[in-house]
């Protein structure tokens, strides 16, 4: 796979030491340059937004996000007329649009003001002069606490209060539902907003002119495919009522952009903000606002642990205790809050939900989140509609609806994910499969026919603008991260199937069978790595997507030091080849993928005693020997016909070292209606009724 022409890589963020300590400028010289005329597009003026060109450019950033042309042909609104002392007209002063920052600058008097690509249309200039006066109530300021059912407090007896609502002095009780009470903190809410203000204040200033771009940039690659942010907070930012934000929000958006500025400003001579000082600033930010946590410190928290740096095992568990705290585990269908505030408690819970379990695979940790504590509703498609009090809604672009349909099918493949560790990773589950000892293979079977199906229907189901090849339209796709996770929850699936077979001696048989198919998961993993272009390293990635990465190296290396014969020991070392240098090449653009390299290249090391296997010839003599030793039922020999194709004889030559997916003739499930794994199923259909003692 050739490498993208890009000399950035969208993964710089996560790598500081590729960025050198630089200083704020005072200008926004390259940030940007005003196109003809000195006036906004036709499209920008109709939208009463900022027209922002990025330097070589020949589209402003709004158009550019929505596919249309940008023009200069609508003669601009006459200006406004007002009288001066002697009766005569004179020109209304323009509102500049450009914004200079210094340590005197007050935080309420910024004019953030940038095209917000949030696919609305503001109704009128009446309502957009009510959006500038008056600021939104955004369901994710408030520091609320679950009355829980075996707290002190008792539901009822505040029910019964006189207090009107008043648990304690500074603390209001409320109620969303018969069942569901919280406590509202409205202690030191002043104090609270003066800090607010000086640490928004301290982070415009770290970022200067470049706020709207990061703002924008995290418009178009991440909010539409990763939507835990609600519309008003980009409304608030727009209208320049920094005043009204969360600065930890605000840091974590600005931190998680800065890889596309980077990329985009490759060749400009600006000083970019420092990275590191950022990045400290979002997380104390974010540290001191776990206190008294809100939304808005869920939504940074989830933010700043997609940077592929971090270390999630400790953040996790804590953002988890603080949605607790907000009840974001609880069903909030029947609450009496507005459908804007469900919405975004709903996203935001799954969310949370897919962090825990990503968080529990990656690093090999018990997950925090538990299905019996856990209430929330699968999510619909009102649960993504902001709200429309303020502005008139239009019809959604394909992009937008594209990523809203990604979100709820990595929902749904993280619920069998949790599926498959509940399953097979517990220690109680780890533990039966001990005890089963010859029949642990068996046992795995068995269970884990229900979640091949599950994984398969998953598949069969995704929505045709989700496949890998139906989004080849030029533009960043970050589909690829939503297949890769398939591949990953695959591999998990079939790296305990291929470790029970260490103790399985006895069927050899049933070990073709389980080693064909988890062979077959290979390639195709492999092969969907090799298809990836720029549209997608160049766009939104997950962040468990660069251990995920390195999960195929480790599964291709389990497979290699289990393999039964020399030629299939052969095959792997010729395919992580391979795989290495598809990884190292798009490490080039993706920064992260150097963890996977690192990672082969350590599980390689630990292969270099591999005593040499025998031929497949000697295999097969030992295995005929074995089987004219035993009788063999009909339902055996109607098996071993169906996995016949996928016999080590069928494969490959290993001597070249460009094999490809039609090379090895195996299909992808990247392009493929059937996740391939017909063998060990129709082995399974045979034990119907097995139970291991």
């Amino acid at each position: 796979m050739a490498p993208p022409a890009s000399t950035a890589t969208a993964g710089d963020a996560a790598d500081p030491s590729n960025t050198p300590k630089q200083k704020l400028s005072s200008a926004s010289k390259g940030t940007s340059s005003r196109g003809r005329r000195e006036r906004p597009c036709d499209a920008c003026r109709k939208r009463k937004s900022k027209c922002v060109i990025t330097e070589g450019q020949k589209s402003c950033a709004a158009c550019a996000v929505h596919s249309q042309e940008c023009t200069y042909v609508e003669d601009p609104q006459p200006r406004k007329r007002r009288l001066d002392s002697d009766g005569k007209e004179t020109d209304v002063p323009k509102r500049r649009s450009t914004i200079s920052l210094d340590q005197d600058t007050p935080i309420s008097n910024l004019g953030l003001r940038t095209s917000s690509e949030s696919n609305i249309l503001y109704a009128n200039q009446d309502m957009s002069r009510q959006l500038t006066q008056e600021p939104l109530e955004r369901p994710s300021q408030y520091h609320t606490t679950h009355i829980g059912p075996t707290t002190e407090l008792e539901p009822i007896l505040l029910d019964l209060s006189s207090m009107n609502g008043n648990a304690s002095p500074g603390e209001r009780y409320q109620k969303s539902d018969n069942r569901t009470a919280f406590l509202v903190d409205q202690n030191g809410m002043e104090g609270s907003k003066a800090a607010n203000i000086n640490a928004l204040g301290a982070l415009e200033i770290l970022v200067g002119s470049y706020g709207p771009l990061l703002i924008q940039s995290y418009l178009n690659f991440i909010h539409r495919n990763f939507p835990v942010v609600e519309e008003e907070f980009f409304i608030e930012y727009n209208f320049g009522r920094a005043f009204n934000l969360d600065p930890a929000l605000l840091a974590s958006i600005y931190l998680l952009t800065m890889p596309w500025l980077l990329r985009d400003m490759s060749r400009s001579t600006s000083q970019l903000p420092d990275i590191y000082l950022l990045e400290d600033l979002a997380f104390r930010l974010f540290g001191e606002s776990l206190y008294k946590p809100t939304l808005s410190t869920i939504q940074a928290g989830i933010l700043l642990l997609q940077r592929p740096n971090n270390d999630s095992k400790t953040l996790n568990s804590q953002l988890v205790g603080a949605a607790y705290e907000l009840g974001l585990h609880l069903d909030c269908t029947s609450w009496t809050s507005s459908l804007t505030e469900k919405g975004l408690r709903k996203r935001l819970a799954w969310a949370l939900y897919m962090q825990d379990k990503w968080c529990s695979l990656i690093h090999g940790r018990p997950s925090v989140i538990y299905k019996s504590n856990w209430a929330v509703k699968a999510l619909m498609n009102e649960d993504f509609e902001s709200s429309k009090v303020f502005y008139e809604a239009v019809p959604l672009s394909e992009d937008v609806t594209r990523g809203q349909a990604l979100f709820k099918e990595m929902v749904s493949l993280t619920e069998i994910l949790s599926i498959v560790l509940d399953t097979f990773y517990t220690l109680k589950a780890m533990q039966e499969v001990e005890d089963a000892a010859q029949g642990g293979t068996r046992l795995i079977l068995e269970r884990a026919k229900p979640v091949q199906i599950k994984l398969k229907e998953w598949f069969a189901g995704l929505p045709g603008n989700l496949k890998m090849d139906s989004t080849m339209t030029g533009k960043p796709s970050s589909t690829g991260y939503l297949h890769l996770a398939y591949f990953a929850t695959e591999i998990t699936l079939h790296r305990c199937i291929i470790r029970s077979l260490e103790t399985n001696n006895g069927d050899q048989y049933l070990a073709h069978i389980c080693r064909s198919a988890a062979k077959t998961r290979l390639i195709s993993a492999m092969d969907f790595v090799n298809r990836l272009r720029s549209e997608h390293l160049n766009a939104f990635w997950y962040f468990p997507s660069k251990v995920n990465f390195a999960l195929i190296g480790t599964f291709g290396c389990l497979l290699l030091a289990t393999a039964p014969c020399q030629e299939e020991v052969d095959f792997y070392h010729t395919r992580l080849n391979e795989y290495r240098w598809t990884l190292s090449v798009s490490s080039k653009t993706v920064t992260f993928l150097s963890f996977a390299v690192e990672s082969l290249d350590s599980s390689s090391s630990l292969l270099k005693n591999l005593p040499r296997r025998p031929s497949t010839a000697e295999v097969t003599a030992q295995m005929a020997a074995m089987r004219s030793m035993q009788s063999i039922s009909p339902p055996q020999e109607s098996l071993l016909s169906e996995a016949a194709p996928l016999h080590l004889g069928s494969l490959p030559a290993p001597e070249s070292a460009n094999t490809s997916a039609s090379v090895s003739g195996l299909v992808s499930p990247s392009t493929s209606t059937s996740s391939g794994s017909t063998a060990y199923e129709a082995y399974v259909e045979m034990f119907p009724s097995h139970r291991s003692r």
